[in-house]
């Protein structure tokens, strides 16, 4: 990069063609269109955006989940659903939290040129190690992580990726991620189960509600087990199963269970 007549960061022209390939993993704020302004100004790049990639930032903000936060938080879905060659149709919300006004926050910005998308030479994903301590806690940064973002890489672009209507894009992408998260949840959590004597993936734990009398509870891979206790202790492989909703009262504890009897974080209804 260098700065031009305004001070502002644009593409070094004296390198693009000459074997330099940047990875670009700067995407928030005002850098969220570099990866596009790169491929534009001529350099193949490897795409690695922080807020889709970085996988030592934590799943989500609850206070028990390890991980960064500085460039927000990065899930399976956020993986899954990055679009390479059009990053403001994957990019939600800032660091922060705050939902993004895409008139606002990509205002001014470059978009990626069609004629430059066969710059894009690939994917990458990052774990940086500081906050790592062991090799489960490895398994536990990028796995299931790892499933959306090679989906991504290996597959390329989604038909979604293109479709310029938010609630349209949004409606297509719920549809694809609803099978995407049952193969994972019914297909290939079990094999990571057993695969090279199982791997220590992180269990989502469920989601539950009480309405009218009743316990409603879910998942964000259908296939593991819900089970879930009433009477204050903690629920283990032999609590009741939840396989509906179910009449229930006072404070429930909930926890997804993997085939081998892993439990994931306890969730609290009241």
């Amino acid at each position: 990069m260098q700065k031009n007549a305004e001070g502002i960061w644009i593409p070094n022209p004296a390198f693009a063609g000459k074997g330099m390939i940047p990875y670009v993993w700067n995407s928030l704020g005002i850098y969220t269109d570099l990866g596009h302004r790169l491929a534009n100004a001529g350099y193949p790049v490897i795409l690695c955006n922080v807020n889709n990639f970085y996988f030592d930032l934590a799943y989500t903000h609850h206070p028990s989940e390890p991980g960064l936060d500085w460039g927000g938080y990065v899930n399976t879905k956020r993986a899954f659903e990055f679009v390479p060659y059009n990053v403001f149709q994957s990019t939600f919300t800032a660091p922060d939290g705050r939902v993004l006004d895409p008139a606002v926050a990509f205002k001014g910005m470059e978009l990626m040129k069609k004629e430059a998308r066969k710059n894009v030479w690939g994917l990458q994903c990052e774990l940086w190690s500081e906050t790592l301590k062991g090799g489960d806690m490895v398994e536990y940064y990028y796995l299931p992580k790892l499933l959306g973002f090679a989906e991504r890489a290996w597959c390329g672009q989604a038909d979604w990726g293109d479709v310029a209507d938010l609630k349209q894009r949004h409606a297509a992408l719920d549809a694809d991620w609803n099978g995407f998260a049952n193969t994972i949840g019914q297909r290939e959590l079990p094999r990571l189960d057993y695969l090279f004597g199982g791997f220590q993936y992180r269990l989502p734990p469920p989601g539950g509600v009480l309405r009218d009398g009743k316990l409603y509870a879910n998942v964000d891979f259908p296939g593991l087990e819900v089970r879930y206790t009433t009477d204050g202790s903690e629920p283990g492989p032999a609590s009741t199963l939840y396989e509906g909703p179910v009449e229930a009262s006072g404070t429930i504890l909930l926890r997804s269970f993997d085939t081998r009897g892993r439990g994931s974080r306890i969730s609290e209804v009241k």
